[in-house]
């Protein structure tokens, strides 16, 4: 029966289908069931709420009745002057059980405890905290957080192990979270207090810091600064203005605190230290089209340098050659960037098409293949005069490439038999489908052309590019083309049956322009196939190339 259903689908796979089906329709149906419930359940809860609303306020509005007729009981009594009447009235006004009073108590009082709450709450929720620090019991100071902390131990640990004494504190914490009340310190700052409180010797100055590793204390970072500047200087003035930025690979960061006496470094010693550089030489691979000036640009050093280290270098470096160049490693590397304009290649495609101007299975380029040229402004980027990236920031495309074309011939033509051999230059190809020779060019009767005996109806071909000059009726040649080559060479096709080529068309190479027939001075279906140079017949076997190979 469920095969006949919709449901089909599953049902298709047998009980296990049929099973599914059921078990996906028993779902639905008690997801109905539930929430009709649920949405019944809702209306009797919304019902009892609106019905609790509804008799509170009708025993509020009853009370308040209640209240306004005792008021009138009072005033239409007679016992007593208009003060003490007026003095009940407002008595029940106020303290009655459901006067003014006991009714703003009734609803004022959790209103304002619940706005206590809520304040107590968010003032509690908005309390600066901070964490309270002791070393072996001894307050030390408050910081921000653990994490404050961490870091202020971490520091300690790099200068203590910078000392040339060993040197170690007690780190025997205790962190307690407070209210921030008082001056909450930074990391380095509780790094200052820990070694003040720890009992050896310190002295204040500057910690020096290369990529936050320390690396020593001075009194004054002055001299540091200014040999780090001169280096730079002095770098930028070798490049001559060629260079866009120029920065140190590694950052030197200065931060002042208190630092073991045995850490202290004379600050032009450590500015020595920093602005170290090794001289050497490596070994460089030369590019396809590198050169002496190309590869002392790359590593920024003048061409007389990379002659030096090889004397018997000339210009243009071969391939692959392998040669020293010179190089400098500094302990701070010094980067920089200069724009340069280069010149990329760009690759051609080869695209091969079918041509019936050459031959079946011969193929030939038609049209050489070039490369494009595009210019490129370039961001390079040297790390201690060696070249360690480009960025290209702008291309001007300056020659575009030109494809390569290759023919693939398909030009079929060839005579009945494979004995008909011609060894001629190959200028033209065999001009009809099929055939053989029946009359060479010249002999007694000076015949002016070759003569091609084929079946009637046969194709025809042109000899090569060119324009039909005739395509018409002359009583000795009946109907024939003649095509002029444009290059001193004309073709003529004679006794055709049928022509299909139009004067002042152009064709090509292998295009069908004819029939062969037995038209004009004729005794059978043949081609007579001439070739003219310069107007004079010459004979056609010198320039037709037909299993020769």
């Amino acid at each position: 029966m469920l095969r006949e259903k919709p449901v089909a689908l599953l049902a298709k796979n047998g009980r296990c289908g049929e099973a599914a089906v059921i078990f996906l329709l028993c779902f639905v149906l008690y997801g109905l069931r539930a929430g009709y419930r649920l949405l019944r359940e809702m209306i009797r809860l919304l019902a009892a709420l609106l019905q609790f609303g509804i008799e509170q306020l009708r025993g509020f509005a009853a009370g308040e009745a209640e209240t306004a007729k005792e008021i009138r009981r009072i005033c239409r009594s007679t016992n007593g002057s208009r003060g003490v009447v007026l003095m009940k009235s407002l008595r029940t006004l106020l303290f009655a059980k459901n006067g003014i009073l006991r009714t703003l108590l009734r609803y004022a009082v959790p209103a304002v405890c619940c706005v206590v709450l809520i304040s107590v709450v968010r003032r509690g929720v908005n309390q600066p905290l901070a964490v309270a620090v002791t070393v072996d019991g001894k307050p030390v100071g408050t910081v921000a957080s653990e994490a404050d902390y961490m870091a202020a131990e971490e520091i300690v640990r790099r200068r203590l192990s910078y000392s040339a004494d060993a040197v170690s504190i007690s780190l025997n914490r205790g962190l307690q979270v407070e209210k921030a009340d008082g001056t909450v310190l930074t990391a380095g700052a509780l790094a200052d207090k820990l070694l003040q409180n720890a009992g050896i010797e310190l002295f204040d100055g500057w910690g020096v810091y290369v990529n936050d590793e320390f690396v020593g204390a001075v009194d004054d970072t002055h001299p540091i600064e200014a040999a780090l500047t001169r280096e730079l200087s002095y770098f930028s003035d070798r490049m001559k203005g060629e260079i866009d930025d120029i920065w140190y690979a590694d950052s030197v960061t200065y931060e002042p605190g208190s630092y073991l006496t045995g850490s202290r470094v004379e600050a032009q010693a450590l500015a020595n230290k920093l602005t170290a550089a090794e001289h050497t030489t490596q070994t460089y691979t030369a590019g396809k089209t590198d050169t002496v000036y190309s590869v002392a640009d790359r590593f920024s050093v003048s061409v007389d340098e990379i002659r030096r280290l090889n004397p018997d270098l000339k210009d243009a470096v071969p391939y692959a050659h392998r040669m020293k160049v010179p190089v400098v490693k500094r302990f701070l590397p010094i980067v920089y960037t200069k724009t340069v304009k280069a010149t990329a290649f760009l690759d051609y495609e080869t695209k091969k098409f079918e041509t019936s101007g050459l031959p079946q299975g011969k193929e030939e380029v038609i049209v050489p293949g070039q490369k494009g040229e595009r210019e490129q402004k370039v961001q390079v980027t040297f790390t201690d005069g060696v070249e360690t990236a480009r960025k290209v920031l702008s291309t001007h495309l300056t020659v575009r490439p030109v494809d390569e074309q290759i023919g693939v011939g398909t030009y079929k033509a060839k005579p009945y038999s494979d004995e008909t051999v011609i060894d001629g230059n190959g200028r033209y190809p065999w001009p009809v489908d099929g055939g053989k020779v029946t009359s060479l060019f010249g002999g007694e009767r000076e015949h002016g052309g070759l003569d091609i005996g084929a079946a009637e109806y046969s194709e025809i071909y042109a000899a090569d590019d060119g324009t039909v000059m005739l395509a018409t009726w002359e009583d000795s040649y009946g109907y024939f083309v003649l095509i002029d080559h444009g290059d001193g060479y004309e073709t003529l096709y004679a006794h055709c049956v049928e022509l299909i080529a139009q004067p002042g068309r152009k064709v090509k190479r292998g295009e069908l322009i004819a029939l062969v027939g037995n038209t004009g001075d004729s005794t059978g279906p043949h081609l007579h196939f001439e070739v003219r140079r310069n107007g004079v017949r010459v004979n056609p076997a010198e320039y037709i190339r037909v299993n020769a190979d």
